[in-house]
């Protein structure tokens, strides 16, 4: 498949920086508890994630100093303390230090006793019960995340463009025109050209070689990646004004990368690349192809004269 045949010299090439694990805090007063569910985290998800357990709320706060873990779970008497109640709301407002300190805030999940009344910070949050195996409880804890991922992502990218050039007939002045419509929307816009063709030409018109591509992109930004922009910088390519992520090189991988993470870059590049507009220009027909056209704002098809241009 196309993410096995590339993960092991994306690996090799980028380090592993890049590929950053979830981090995800246990936060029990009950240490056993907590020490048993973290390290287990740790040992079954070790490609995915990686657990912490904190009996102590100062320990906690300290240590989101260095770094804010992506999921919290939390129990009632971590959620009854002032100081959490108070980042909490702080976290809500989007102002305050400690936690709020970070472009993507985490997601809270309440541990939830049996027979325990859910306590009313906790009322907004996912819940998931403490006691039941830990392999069920990672399931729903990521089946939320996921949830909470989308809706995210749903309300990142309301305010943002996704403008989509597409050409039935495959006329041959669909990119010129989508570079051009690039350039101009661009001197007053902040705007990233993607070109998802098979065979673009780039190298050719513009006399580069490019290092990297579209495929590396995707990859990074599929990795669990919290710095989307900095996935887009490291292939950024600037020519007369227009800011481009170079094409993908191998054509073929195109096909391979699945519907579901078409949608998912998409989405990711409308919402944390730093721009504010996403222009495609469409090859024939990737997977997910009439659901990432419903992704767009606006779409504009580029056909030339005649009846076999026509029909299409």
């Amino acid at each position: 498949s196309f993410f096995n045949r590339y993960f092991n010299w994306l690996r090799n090439r980028y380090g592993g920086v890049l590929l950053r694990k979830i981090m995800i805090a246990v936060c029990e007063t009950d240490a056993a508890y907590g020490e048993r569910l973290g390290e287990w985290i740790s040992l079954e998800y070790q490609e995915k994630s990686f657990g912490v357990s904190f009996s102590s709320v100062e320990c906690f706060r300290e240590s989101c100093q260095s770094r804010v873990p992506e999921i919290i779970l939390a129990g009632k008497d971590f959620l009854e303390d002032s100081r959490i109640r108070e980042d909490l709301l702080k976290q809500n407002t989007g102002t305050g230090a400690h936690i709020q300190d970070t472009q993507d805030q985490p997601m809270w999940i309440y541990l939830c006793e049996r027979e325990g009344q859910i306590p009313s910070s906790a009322q907004d949050m996912a819940a998931v019960d403490k006691y039941q195996p830990a392999s069920r409880i990672l399931r729903q804890v990521f089946f939320h995340y996921q949830n909470w991922g989308n809706r995210k992502e749903s309300e990142n990218t309301a305010e943002k463009e996704i403008i989509g050039i597409y050409s039935p007939g495959h006329s041959i002045w669909q990119t010129p025109f989508a570079l051009t419509f690039a350039q101009a929307l661009g001197q007053r816009e902040k705007l990233l050209y993607v070109n998802l063709k098979e065979c673009a030409g780039f190298s050719g018109w513009f006399e580069e070689e490019y290092e990297k591509d579209l495929l590396d992109v995707i990859y990074l930004c599929l990795s669990n990646e919290v710095n989307v922009s900095d996935c887009v910088s490291s292939a950024l390519y600037r020519v007369e004004g227009i800011h481009y992520i170079p094409p993908a090189e191998d054509g073929g991988c195109l096909g391979e990368i699945s519907a579901e993470d078409y949608i998912t870059f998409v989405n990711l590049l409308a919402a944390r690349s730093g721009y504010d507009v996403i222009l495609l220009d469409f090859g024939m027909m990737i997977p997910g192809f009439y659901r990432i056209l419903r992704q767009c704002t606006r779409v504009y098809i580029a056909t030339e004269p005649g009846e076999l241009q026509e029909a299409p």
